[in-house]
């Protein structure tokens, strides 16, 4: 059984090494502005973030504690620091997916998959279709990476 829980958050592309850290909504913003955007510093940052509303001392905190948590790599340009992120949208939502996992269903992702199906069957219907065909080219795309 352990076996096969392995071999399956390694299909989704889980990393059973270490939990994602709890983040904010002003983190997950600026995560959004860098997928977005790639590489940024912390005033361009904040001008994406609608920068009237948000100070650049708080844009630079957040930015700061995204980087202590190791989410982002940053680099010396000049006086300021360029910001990019470690991690794809993808991978924090599998990290998250597979922490949930963990907390809820003791590590079997089964029961994540069968609630997401659920999910997609009762608020997006017309999604099913797109979901089994991703399912279908990722189980694909394993079977002949492995």
């Amino acid at each position: 059984m352990i076996g096969s829980k392995n071999r399956l958050c390694e299909w989704l592309g889980a990393n059973a090494a270490k939990r994602m850290p709890d983040l904010g909504e002003r983190e997950l913003d600026v995560l959004e502005v860098l997928w977005v955007g790639g590489q940024r510093s912390a005033q361009d940052v904040r001008h994406a973030l609608n920068g009237s509303t948000v100070s650049l001392s708080t844009v630079q905190s957040t930015l700061e504690r995204l980087h202590r948590k190791e989410l982002l790599a940053r680099k010396k340009d000049g006086r300021a620091f360029q910001y990019e992120a470690l991690v794809t949208r993808s991978q924090l939502i599998g990290g998250l997916l597979r922490d949930l996992a963990d907390d809820v269903a003791g590590g079997d992702i089964a029961p994540m998959l069968s609630g997401f199906l659920d999910y997609v069957a009762s608020e997006a219907p017309e999604l099913g279709p797109q979901v089994s065909k991703a399912l279908a080219l990722k189980a694909k795309e394993k079977d002949t990476d492995g």
